[in-house]
């Protein structure tokens, strides 16, 4: 043990040693204290870091995804009229075209909406920027077709369309 005498003051005395060379309870006690600070900032560094690499990899997905929906979604305007004038304005599956409902009532194929679609779809490997995969559709049987069913899938299924209205009965 140590006298009192032989201790220090100011701050030496609070980092004293006995003098068997054993630190004091105070230096023990700072640096447990220190310590265990380091270890509470590599903890929050570590939480932090980690958020924000979870939020990088949710903002890079949203743009991936982003970037594959505009993708495959968006046809040019310009290959949308080159189709409709390839198709004649006519429906691909169902055969209803401007002609067609003119012919029954002048301005009615005015209001006939068609619009293209890809005929293999995107999900099934097809590819919105060739022009071939692109087809005119009304919007009746794009709604059907959606991006699982092919166009003989969709006919067979169809009750509407040039065959019913050449039969007749929707008179």
């Amino acid at each position: 043990m140590i006298a009192l005498a032989d201790l220090q003051t100011g701050t030496d005395a609070f980092f004293a040693v006995g003098a068997d060379g054993e630190p004091g309870l105070a230096l023990r006690l700072f640096l447990a204290a220190v310590i265990i600070l380091m270890v509470v900032a590599v903890a929050a560094l570590i939480c932090v870091t980690s958020r924000y690499r979870r939020q990088q990899r949710g903002l890079y997905r949203q743009e991936m995804r982003r970037r594959d929906i505009s993708g495959r979604r968006r046809i040019k305007v310009s290959d949308k009229y080159a189709v409709l004038e390839r198709d004649d304005y006519t429906c691909q599956i169902c055969g209803i075209s401007r002609d067609y409902l003119d012919s029954l009532c002048p301005g009615l194929g005015d209001y006939l909406l068609l619009e293209v679609d890809h005929i293999q779809s995107v999900k099934q490997g097809g590819t919105g920027r060739d022009i071939d995969n692109l087809q005119c559709l009304c919007w009746r049987c794009n709604r059907k077709k959606g991006g699982w069913k092919t166009n003989e899938e969709v006919k067979r299924s169809i009750d509407y369309g040039m065959d019913y209205l050449d039969s007749g009965l929707w008179f």
